[in-house]
């Protein structure tokens, strides 16, 4: 066969540089260890705390420091398997994947979060995307693929029941106020 598209324009099918970030990510060992950083990221979001007033205590703020390098090893990724793939201009490339443009956009954001913000609230509405890293995982196993893909196939037929059974509902719920309305007004004493 030819030669294939380069890689950032840069690297062609025959470069080492390509051939062994290829080798990298899909060597077994590393697929599981990704899937096994991205495993931790969930304990550690699952084990963070949200205090009002931005307080935090000890555990929360050694928390806090390890997210720096979860991110980093989402990079890491990231970028080799750019290297590897190729961005985004021909077929099979890094972006032509809908999990990796979810992986990426997690990335994007976790490095967003990272900036110095003004705004709290800013800053709580992009911590707050971190929770779609657990979706990850789906993109390291193909089963999960299949379940996700299958479970978004059923949403539209189960959101059509969801609104049938939310009309029905608003009915009674109609009904019931019409035909207690009042009755059991000033019933109750302590």
């Amino acid at each position: 066969g030819g030669q294939g598209p380069s890689s950032l324009f840069l690297l062609s099918e025959q470069n080492i540089i390509r051939r062994y970030t290829r080798f990298i990510i899909e060597w077994p060992p590393f697929e599981y260890a990704v899937l096994s950083t991205i495993i931790a990221n969930c304990v550690v979001l699952a084990l963070e705390e949200h205090l009002p007033h931005s307080d935090k205590t000890n555990l929360a703020q050694k928390l806090e420091a390890v997210e720096v390098y979860f991110l980093g090893i989402f990079c890491v990724e990231a970028s080799l398997k750019i290297l590897a793939l190729g961005f985004v201009l021909h077929r099979g490339s890094y972006l032509r994947n809908v999990w990796n443009i979810m992986d990426f956009f997690v990335v994007i954001i976790g490095f967003l979060a990272l900036l110095p913000q003004d705004n709290i609230t800013d800053l709580r509405t992009l911590r707050a995307i971190r929770v779609l890293r657990p979706l990850k995982l789906v993109s390291g196993i193909p089963s999960l693929q299949v379940v996700l893909k299958s479970i978004i196939k059923a949403m539209a037929p189960l959101l059509q029941i969801g609104l049938l059974v939310l009309f029905a509902i608003v009915i009674f719920a109609i009904i019931g106020l019409e035909f207690y309305s009042g009755a059991l007004h000033r019933t109750c004493y302590s």
